[in-house]
């Protein structure tokens, strides 16, 4: 199974004069409405692509795509069913040319989209530089490689990264060494600003002509994403980030302003090379997911579309777990249970990861305590871990154990239990380059794949960066 990025929309040979015009529809099997399979969502913005030489999945051969790349917002999303297309039969022929392996024609998807121009954007370089003067922006200090407001506005584009306090981040170090690597005029600055000026400083960024996209970091995700929804005329909300109730970074497309969260698709990318590490793939595993909040309903949703078999979500209070079940079940029948704490003691079934996105043990009082199981004490808690830890490795020894958590000591007492047991594990301090990579190539993967890069590069030119 070949997995696509979700922000990309493929055109074939025959369809690829369709994207001479400004206004482009096509036509795909099946239901491609969020939040089924190849998904989108009326608003949001996706990346034109040419497939050069298709795919096949059962020979293992990839795509091959032409270096033409453009940005395009879904307008219209339709589902077109067999008594639609008894009175379209030229679309169904068509859809059928396209298609040439497919099988089942009796759903279809319309979908239309607007190509995204810079009409109406204006060079507001002065308001900018007035927000550092007064103090509503402040350059941050203790980041490498951290440009100022006046290098920022002489670069062809720019971006900028939100923080409520100053400290020694590597986002800019690794957002302009990016640039750098694929001759990008772009630089990137992280700054220090409030929260409740979040909003004049959008409205300001989003008119102006050069501006990418800006990290809304410590203290702005929560209000970013609030923000991101009081006016749908300047703002869209990403799926996955709506999901979550968080945004983490935001793009800026045409005159508005797009909110995302990459959370899931880094976190997942991560489990699928741990995954390759051991010889093995994600398709049909079945996961432990342990938490039931807002990073993994994103999680989950994602883990699903990338063709797991079964997603078994442990959380305190059962109908939280069951809430996000019934959702992916929908998607995809029988692929989500949900079990609250004592219940994983039960579980009897082979199981190929065991993942906590809970950061309830990270720190506090209760930093010492393992998450997978639930104890009145510190050693009966680590006892009863370690022994449901030692059942599941005899059933699999080579089961995944993860931990999203980036402690002081860089362990978690899970991930000290699944070592010392012998098994793989997956901790966070590597996790965040898959972070910067789904951003980065959302926000400017358009300029890097007209270069002719694609996504795994850039992910192996951060991990050589961040981790030598």
């Amino acid at each position: 199974m070949v997995y696509l990025d979700r922000y990309g929309i493929a055109f074939r040979q025959n369809e690829k004069y369709l994207l001479a015009n400004d206004e482009i529809t096509v036509y795909r099997p099946g239901n491609r409405i969020y939040p089924h399979e190849k998904w989108w969502k009326i608003w949001e913005v996706v990346k034109t692509r040419v497939i050069e030489i298709p795919w096949d999945d059962k020979l293992w051969i990839y795509p091959v795509f032409s270096n033409e790349v453009g940005l395009v917002k879904i307008t219209n999303i339709q589902l077109l069913h067999d008594y639609d297309l008894a009175k379209t039969p030229e679309i169904l022929e068509h859809v059928k040319s396209v298609y040439i392996h497919a099988t089942d024609f009796s759903l279809l998807t319309r979908i239309d989209m607007r190509k995204v121009n810079s009409v109406g954007l204006i060079d507001n370089s002065a308001e900018i530089k007035k927000f550092y003067d007064d103090g509503i922006i402040t350059p941050a200090i203790l980041p490498e490689n951290n440009p100022g407001i006046d290098d920022l506005l002489k670069a062809g584009n720019f971006s900028m990264a939100f923080i409520n306090h100053d400290y020694a981040a590597l986002t800019p170090k690794m957002w302009n060494f990016i640039a750098k690597e694929y001759g990008l005029d772009i630089k990137t600055s992280m700054v220090v600003a409030k929260a409740e000026n979040l909003a004049k400083i959008f409205d300001v960024l989003r008119l102006n002509k050069d501006y990418l996209w800006w990290w809304l970091g410590i203290g702005f995700k929560d209000t970013g994403y609030g923000l991101l929804h009081s006016d749908e005329n300047k703002y869209f909300v990403d799926p996955v980030a709506d999901a979550m109730q968080s945004t983490n970074f935001v793009a800026h497309f045409g005159n508005e302003i797009h909110g995302y969260n990459s959370d899931a698709a880094w976190y997942c990318e991560s489990l699928t090379d741990k995954f390759k590490e051991i010889g093995k793939d994600m398709l049909e595993k079945n996961i432990i997911m342990l938490w039931a909040w807002w990073t993994a309903r994103g999680i989950a949703l994602e883990l699903v579309h990338r063709g797991i078999k079964k997603l078994i979500i442990v959380n305190r209070t059962l109908e939280k777990a069951q809430a996000i079940a019934d959702k992916l079940n929908i998607i995809k029948p029988d692929v989500a249970v949900a079990m609250n704490e004592e219940s994983i003691f039960s579980f009897k079934e082979h199981i190929d990861a065991i993942i906590n996105l809970s950061t309830k043990w990270a720190d506090g009082n209760l930093e010492k305590f393992s998450w997978l199981t639930p104890a009145s004490s510190l050693e009966e808690n680590l006892a009863s871990s370690k022994q449901l830890l030692q059942s599941f490795a005899k059933e699999n020894p080579k089961l995944i154990v993860s931990d999203i958590n980036l402690t002081k000591t860089l362990t978690t007492p899970l991930l000290d239990i699944a070592k010392e047991i012998g098994l793989p594990v997956l901790d966070g301090r590597g996790m965040v380059v898959y972070q910067w990579v789904d951003a980065i190539w959302t926000v400017f993967g358009d300029k890097i794949t007209a270069k002719w890069w694609t996504k795994d590069e850039v992910r192996q030119k951060l991990i050589k960066e961040i981790l030598k």
